[in-house]
């Protein structure tokens, strides 16, 4: 998939951009757009209104946008009469808006995709400097940068990564305390399947739910406590080494003690939530921004907990999502408001159950509560570089499509070429980009 997304960012890069991004074409793969239409005629502008017209706001939250993110829409236009706010909800996000993008279609305020980087997000997004904002609020306000120093977009909120559990399938096991060591871990896992419940879920078919596993900043951070991540690769010819493969590792042997899906490659995103919810599924390893999904489907709140991945010596600190406005917006003093609007006192953030980024918001997050209880201290890792981001896109490394042909490769040693064969592209296109 990243193949495809990177391809179509570079060509966008040789298109120009005719068609106006907020235009409202009908998207047959996906649902349609959800509109929350002021009470007045859509033609009347108020008076008293210094706004008007309509933008598109793209969104990947489809399990919110009809509820929640309706609602945030229609509290901004209730007070700015006479202008449209509409919430685009889109399954498969970084393909689909690539795609529009190359078609001179952004949506008018959309989240910056992979394959973007600090020397290219001037060319989707406009400038936010001038944004009527309190930075100094607002968490990673800085790492969203251009290489001209230029902020393009900005973080919606903030997310912990660790082990989200179903304490109902714990106990259900026999299982009294969450696991804190890697011995411990195996044996919760034994117990779970010996109660006929998976230990661990992974969404495989769907493959992006898998990104904490391969996450090179996760595994030098909590492993390490190296706040470099990525950005030690630059200079390292092995992009597959020891650290990075340490998580890799153990969901590769968890396949092959049978601790996680039956048929891991029909296991999809919406089946994980609903066995989560339910205590079929015990464990996933993701962010705090997931809990609650799953309490929406009908687990009890007190039966929903996160712990740190066992022997972590950090929990990974990052931004949500990272909104911009498309630099084709041709209402962009609606979309500046708007974008206001979700970020300060993390209304936004709130409305898909996350943690907001603005710093002034006092939300009280249950699952990020439990979590940081165990004594496991948070931290970020630094903004990545580009030239990082031009090796991996040079060679096509998808590392979340290797994770999976790494984790069914039963051969230790054919597992183990898979690694080799990258490491070496890694270290050949290195040579030619970093000088």
């Amino acid at each position: 998939m990243k193949r495809i997304i990177t391809c179509l960012l570079i060509l966008v890069l040789a298109l120009a951009s005719f068609t106006a991004c907020s235009k409202n074409e009908e998207q047959k793969a996906n649902p349609e757009p959800t509109t929350a239409t002021d009470s007045k005629d859509d033609e009347t502008v108020s008076e008293d209104s210094a706004l008007s017209g309509k933008i598109v706001i793209a969104t990947n939250m489809t399990n919110v946008v009809d509820t929640t993110l309706k609602d945030l829409a229609q509290g901004f236009m209730d007070e700015n009469p006479g202008t449209e706010i509409v919430y685009e909800a889109i399954k498969d996000y970084e393909t689909v808006v690539a795609t529009r993008i190359s078609g001179g279609e952004a949506p008018d305020i959309f989240i910056s995709i992979d394959g973007m980087t600090p020397d290219t997000l001037a060319d989707y997004f406009l400038p936010l400097d001038d944004l009527d904002i309190q930075w100094d609020d607002i968490l990673f306000s800085r790492n969203n940068t251009g290489s001209d120093g230029k902020i393009y977009t900005i973080a919606d909120s903030v997310g912990y990564t660790g082990i989200v559990y179903n304490k109902a399938a714990f106990s259900a096991a026999g299982i009294d305390n969450v696991p804190k060591t890697m011995d411990e871990f195996w044996a919760a896992c034994e117990k779970l399947k010996a109660a006929g419940i998976v230990p661990m879920g992974t969404s495989f078919k769907d493959i992006w739910p898998i990104y904490p596993w391969v996450d090179w900043n996760i595994a030098q951070l909590s492993l390490n406590g190296d706040s470099k991540g990525k950005n030690l690769y630059v200079d390292k010819d092995e992009i597959f080494d020891e650290t990075y493969l340490y998580y890799m590792d153990i969901i590769r042997e968890m396949h092959k003690k049978g601790f996680l899906e039956p048929d891991i490659m029909s296991a999809n995103w919406d089946q994980l939530k609903l066995d989560m919810a339910q205590g079929k599924t015990a464990m996933f390893y993701t962010e705090t921004w997931f809990p609650q999904q799953i309490v929406d489907l009908g687990a009890n709140l007190e039966d929903v907990g996160m712990f740190p991945f066992p022997e972590a010596n950090y929990v990974f600190s990052t931004a949500g999502k990272s909104y911009g406005i498309s630099k084709d917006c041709e209402n962009v003093d609606l979309a500046k408001a708007y974008l206001k609007y979700m970020i300060e006192g993390g209304k936004h953030a709130v409305a898909v159950a996350t943690i907001p980024a603005d710093t002034t918001a006092q939300i009280d997050d249950p699952f990020a509560g439990e979590l940081m209880s165990y004594g496991v201290p948070a931290k970020e890792s630094e903004v990545t570089v580009t030239e990082f981001l031009d090796i991996k896109n040079e060679i096509e490394l998808d590392e979340q499509s290797f994770l999976l042909s790494y984790v069914l490769e039963k051969d230790d040693a054919k597992a183990k070429a898979l690694c080799d064969e990258w490491n070496a592209k890694w270290a050949a296109a290195r040579a030619e980009i970093v000088k």
